[in-house]
């Protein structure tokens, strides 16, 4: 397990938060030139993490131009020396250049997500194998405990790869697993009432003969209520042929004929009620959470020991290994004697591995810049937290660190800024404060043209699709004005040839 809690840093870290449209680029590239330009930093102390090939190649031909127009020719040819790139790009430079230390070939065969996907696919598949009975009962559990897709196959396989996404994320051991399935079900029946020894099921078709007895299709002839009697005696069939799906008891639970009829079906919603108490579904609950934990594990453990024999890697892979190669004393003492910056672009998308890749490599550096916003996190799916960036934070400041904010919004008009200012202001009351979402907007207003358009769309997606092309064409024909990126000024909306 990797441990983040760790942030005691040689020098502060500077934490910028920069929301969409604030100038993060321009403040990247400004502050890096300032600190090359002094001689505080040179181009080959420097690291940079970006979130693609696209925003590293950016910074570093922003800077070198920067630093041109400067008349700092000199330290703009060596701009090659400093290392940007995303995450992966940087692991695998330094796990070539410390490979023996490492333990490992210079030439590293590192896989792109695809194959590793794949790869882990067939992992899976060999652990599974042709065993039909396990296969019944994953399937069997995956189905009443409602872990379908919209067209009715178990989902098994995506649960136990996202746990072993996760469980790489964190660096955990394989083996490991098991145990972790077992505390996760302990933990989530916690928040269960305890369960009956009372025949549930028993008593919820008992109390659906009652209701189909009582209730008088002569004097409550509505559509509701024949709706509901017909679910009734759907969900009687599923209990006399065996299970009546998890889902269908909640339903049941808040599921009423029409209001003439209302008080008769009291009994089934008062049984359905108590299925939190059911003990097969505490059951279902944990047969499925320690299977899928336990396929994980062996699945992570095949997976790499193929990569293992075949000399591969994957990017997760680069990470873990970096990781551990930073508790080297000797490869600490280099890195420290060099690395005189360390910048990392995008931090609230950064994974646990990631981030305590980051916090030791901190710890080497003569100054340290974290660049991100809380609010634009999108990869929770491989294990980045918001609320782990916001613990971060406030150890960092704890620790004597900075934290800034770039206030202004330079990309939009300031009706829209505004607008999104209430917008994710209340979508992020119970997280942020106020001052961390809003920015004050930086252009003036030179359009009356209106910054908000309210379309409304029909249900169908074919159909959505084109009410937005006849929108944009509207917007087109009419003559929609924007403000001009160079002029500054108001202009007709242009049709870029081949997109429209």
């Amino acid at each position: 397990m990797i441990d983040t809690t760790d942030t005691t840093m040689t020098h502060p870290i500077e934490i910028i938060s920069a929301g969409a449209g604030s100038g993060k680029t321009y403040s990247l590239t400004k502050k890096l030139n300032e600190l090359l330009s002094s001689g505080e930093v040179q181009p080959g102390g420097v690291i940079a993490t970006t979130f693609t090939r696209l925003a590293a190649g950016e910074l570093r031909e922003r800077v070198r131009q920067s630093l041109t127009q400067q008349g700092h020719r000199q330290l703009a040819v060596q701009m090659e020396q400093a290392a940007i790139g995303t995450v992966n790009g940087i692991c695998g430079e330094l796990l070539e250049r410390f490979a023996f230390a490492a333990g490992l070939s210079p030439e590293q065969q590192v896989l792109e997500e695809s194959e590793a996907k794949r790869l882990f696919g067939e992992a899976l598949d060999q652990i599974v194998g042709d065993d039909t009975a396990q296969l019944q009962a994953l399937n069997a559990l995956a189905r009443r405990l409602g872990k379908e897709d919209h067209q009715g196959t178990p989902q098994w396989r995506d649960d136990i790869v996202g746990i072993a996404t996760l469980a790489r994320a964190n660096d955990c051991d394989p083996n490991t697993l098991p145990a972790q399935g077992e505390q996760s079900v302990t933990e989530l029946l916690g928040h269960y009432r305890q369960p009956v020894t009372r025949d549930l099921n028993a008593e919820l078709i008992a109390a659906i003969d009652e209701v189909l007895a009582k209730v008088d299709t002569d004097a409550d002839n509505t559509k509701k209520t024949q709706e509901y009697l017909k679910r009734l005696r759907q969900a009687r069939g599923s209990l006399q042929g065996g299970m009546l799906p998890w889902s269908q008891w909640i339903k049941l639970s808040k599921d009423a004929p029409a209001k003439k009829s209302e008080t008769l079906a009291e009994p089934v919603r008062l049984l359905a009620e108590d299925v939190d108490r059911h003990p097969q579904l505490q059951r279902d609950i944990a047969d499925y959470i320690n299977a899928v934990y336990r396929l994980a594990g062996k699945s992570l453990a095949v997976y790499q020991e193929r990569k293992r024999q075949q000399g591969l890697m994957d990017f997760v892979d680069q990470e873990q290994r970096l990781y551990h190669l930073l508790e080297n004393p000797e490869v600490q003492q280099t890195l420290r004697d060099e690395l005189q910056l360390l910048m990392v672009d995008e931090f609230q998308d950064t994974s646990p591995i990631q981030l305590a890749l980051f916090v030791r490599l901190a710890a080497l550096a003569n100054r340290v810049i974290w660049v991100g916003d809380i609010k634009q996190a999108i990869y929770g799916f491989r294990g980045s937290d918001p609320e782990l960036m916001q613990a971060v934070i406030q150890a960092v400041q704890a620790e004597g660190g900075h934290a800034d904010r770039l206030p202004c919004s330079w990309r939009s008009r300031p009706a829209l800024v505004h607008y999104c200012n209430q917008v994710f202001g209340t979508a992020f009351a119970n997280t942020l404060d106020p001052d961390a979402v809003a920015l004050e907007p930086a252009r003036e207003e030179a359009t009356e043209d209106p910054a908000i358009i309210t379309w409304t769309l029909p249900k169908k997606i074919a159909d959505q699709l084109n009410g937005i092309a006849a929108g944009i064409q509207d917007l087109l024909t009419n003559g929609y004005r924007v403000v001009d990126k160079h002029s500054r000024k108001p202009r007709a909306l242009v049709t870029v040839p081949g997109c429209v």
